[in-house]
């Protein structure tokens, strides 16, 4: 599986997260993240997810009409995911 396929996936993943969970959005961590894909992909792994977090740590990316940032709490890479206004 290709890198665009894969951010396909964390795309259609973060926007159902993002609807489901409203206005405060969805927070949880890389393996969270990854759990959450199962609906929309077997194929995403943790590590995958991981080196989305590692590009992006301690920002944000907007994409897709949805906002993502990426922060740690202790030692957990934490990813929230929340619908652009």
């Amino acid at each position: 599986m290709n890198t665009q396929e894969k951010f396909e996936i964390i795309l259609k993943t973060a926007k159902e997260l993002a609807d489901d969970y409203g206005e405060q959005g969805w927070v949880g961590d890389c393996n969270d993240f990854t759990q959450a894909s199962s609906s929309v992909s077997q194929a995403l792994t943790n590590t995958d997810v991981e080196s989305l977090w590692d590009e992006f740590r301690g920002g944000d990316l907007h994409c897709s009409d949805m906002t993502f940032t990426f922060t740690r709490q202790g030692r957990d890479k934490i990813i929230t995911v929340k619908n652009c206004p």
